[in-house]
């Protein structure tokens, strides 16, 4: 009988599990601002998880004690890199997950409005946030490659970044109003 419940748990577990995939993958994205290693760590976080699983209250919600997982994988991967710059300070990270503990659905809407709004950057606004970004290149490298100074790339970064946050709540607004 023991071997019943405990595979039946195990089946629930799983169901819970699979059924919140896309929402610890798009909660890790967001914290990690986009990083291609995303779906490392998602991967990292069910390891953990199922490690965990008997530890898992099943009358407590499934999600925010999963997202608790990613948000510590994430902060592992985050000292990992800890010798490269970090887009994202340890402290705006915290402030992000704990915000998007109460709707981790948000994100992904806001994911869409932020790369509907990259598209309607010019080429080389897309470029110069590309390379800072994705690619990890400093202020100074793009201002030695753009023949400016690391202030003006700096300006340049903030402008855009401020008018893609606009982009997105006027997105995101408009979609809320539809």
């Amino acid at each position: 009988m023991e071997v019943t419940d405990s595979f039946d748990r195990d089946r629930r577990f799983v169901d819970l599990l699979t059924s919140h995939q896309r929402d610890l993958y798009v909660y890790t994205h967001t914290l990690m601002a986009g990083d291609s290693a995303t779906a490392d760590v998602v991967q990292d976080a069910n390891v953990d998880l199922w490690a965990h699983k008997d530890d898992y209250d099943q009358s407590r919600p499934f999600l925010p004690w999963a997202l608790r997982f990613a948000y510590n994988r994430v902060l592992a991967f985050r000292k990992t890199r800890s010798r490269s710059r970090l887009l994202l300070s340890d402290e705006f990270v915290s402030s992000l997950a704990a915000s998007m503990d109460h709707n981790p659905l948000e994100a992904d809407g806001r994911l869409s409005a932020l790369t509907r709004c990259l598209e309607h950057l010019k080429d080389e606004q897309r470029t110069l946030l590309q390379e800072r970004y994705t690619c990890g290149v400093s202020v100074k490298g793009l201002a030695a490659r753009l023949n400016a100074t690391a202030d003006q790339i700096s300006s340049r970064l903030y402008r855009l970044r401020k008018d893609l946050g606009s982009c997105i709540e006027r997105r995101m607004a408009s979609e809320a109003s539809s």
